[in-house]
């Protein structure tokens, strides 16, 4: 499992570091010991010291739109203007980079670690999606109504309607 650290450890792992930690839950020891390749590194870490990734405090589709855009500011991305296309293209290029991914034999739900970047199918897709949040919270789409709306629109359409073949 990899957690989120949320404060400052003596001589571990820096506040805002996602580690890899096995769950010990034991009452005298921490909630977590962070390890590497399954080895115990030395650190145990309690519940209000980490958050497990699947649990950071987003609760909607807006919420990721503005906090994704707000870190591509924070990260200096807004420094110079983009056009439409610039933002359209980073989003294919994710795209891509996930095909590239399936080109290259990586499973759809495989995640592998360049030091601590995440890689594979899975993640290419979520960047792909965090392009498109940021891109909506840079124009002030509200996403979350416009996957609303559609999604019910789609319910109502015949089955494989427009007689596509794909």
């Amino acid at each position: 499992m990899r957690v989120k650290i949320l404060t400052d450890l003596n001589n571990g792992p820096a506040k805002g570091s996602v580690v890899n930690v096995r769950e010990i839950n034991n009452m005298f020891f921490g909630k977590y010991q962070i390890i590497d390749d399954g080895a115990f590194l030395g650190f145990r870490i309690g519940a209000l010291e980490a958050v497990p990734i699947n649990e950071l405090p987003y609760k909607t589709i807006n919420e990721f739109v503005t906090s994704a855009h707000q870190n591509a500011i924070d990260k200096g991305w807004y420094e110079e203007p983009r056009t439409f296309g610039d933002a359209t293209m980073l989003m294919v290029t994710e795209i891509a980079e996930a095909v590239e991914d399936y080109r290259n034999g990586r499973g759809f739900t495989e995640i592998w670690y360049e030091g601590d970047k995440p890689c594979g199918i899975p993640t290419e897709l979520a960047d792909t999606v965090i392009r498109i949040f940021d891109f909506c919270g840079h124009v002030g789409i509200d996403l979350e109504a416009a996957i609303r709306e559609k999604m019910t629109y789609n319910a109502t359409r015949p089955i494989r309607h427009g007689g596509k073949k794909l």
